[in-house]
């Protein structure tokens, strides 16, 4: 998700740019990017923190674009601004997706859009105090991902990025990802580190092998469980009573109490 601070040229992503910054600006903001892999598709969450001068200019654009420019901002405008941004990302991701499955967009779809908007964003519109919105966008993929796969994702130049991959994968080369970290999060590994001045970063997936071996002894562990209970079963099914005697499994006979005169009826 190409989404980048209120302030940037690109303005959360290139689809605001022309709405709210009409020429280019600098900002000082500290964006972060959370991916979270599944096998059939992902979430993109991401963070941004503003303070200070940046805080203020976007406390005046939610004020301007959204509310009746009083200087004040109320919670009835930044929850438009938070539905109008919802609209934009999605027609930005429709015209330049962010996401690729084997070099394909036409692979990935998405299937929710979230904003929340720092309620810090209240108040005054010349309060300096800092803010943290927070975005998320999940994809699907048209198919599971599995060996061999590659994703491509499309973000802000030189942000921080966590990408967490599903259990059984691993991810042994990449292209991109600056400052690569690799780490092992219980049976899930996850990759951190920056992505490139072009904002890109690619990866390659592979199987875990001690993963697949593990799943393969399992499965055969729950192959036996089942054709030993089907012979217990069938064992059982197969006991018979005769004469007033059951066999145990233990071996023994066990004799049945004689029922025969307890409900007979004394006619005298």
């Amino acid at each position: 998700m190409k989404l980048q601070h209120f302030l940037s040229v690109c303005f959360l992503g290139t689809f605001i740019i022309m709405l709210l910054i009409p020429g280019p600006c600098t900002a000082t903001f500290t964006p972060t990017n959370n991916l979270i892999v599944e096998n059939g598709g992902m979430t993109w969450e991401y963070d941004e923190y503003i303070s200070g001068l940046d805080a203020v200019f976007f406390r005046d654009v939610v004020d301007r674009q959204t509310g009746n420019n009083d200087s004040f901002v109320n919670a009835w405008e930044l929850l438009n601004m938070e539905l109008k941004l919802r609209e934009q990302m999605n027609e930005s991701i429709e015209k330049k997706p962010d996401v690729k499955f084997n070099e394909s967009s036409e692979a990935v779809k998405v299937l929710d859009i979230e904003f929340w908007l720092s309620d810090e964003s209240l108040g005054r519109v010349r309060k300096s105090s800092p803010i943290e919105n927070k975005a998320s966008v999940t994809y699907s993929f048209e198919k599971e991902i599995g060996d061999n796969t590659s994703l491509w994702f499309l973000g802000t130049p030189d942000s921080e990025v966590t990408i967490t991959l599903p259990e059984g994968l691993d991810s042994n080369r990449t292209e991109g990802l600056q400052n690569k970290t690799t780490i092992q999060k219980g049976k899930q590994m996850v990759l951190k580190g920056n992505f490139d001045s072009e904002g890109e970063i690619t990866i390659w997936l592979s199987e875990n092998q001690d993963f697949k071996a593990t799943c393969s002894i399992y499965a055969g562990n729950d192959s036996k469980f089942l054709e030993n209970k089907t012979i217990e079963n069938k064992t059982v099914e197969n006991k018979t009573i005769e004469n007033g005697t059951l066999q145990a499994e233990t071996g023994k006979e066990v004799k049945l109490p004689d029922i025969t005169g307890i409900y007979s009826i004394n006619s005298a």
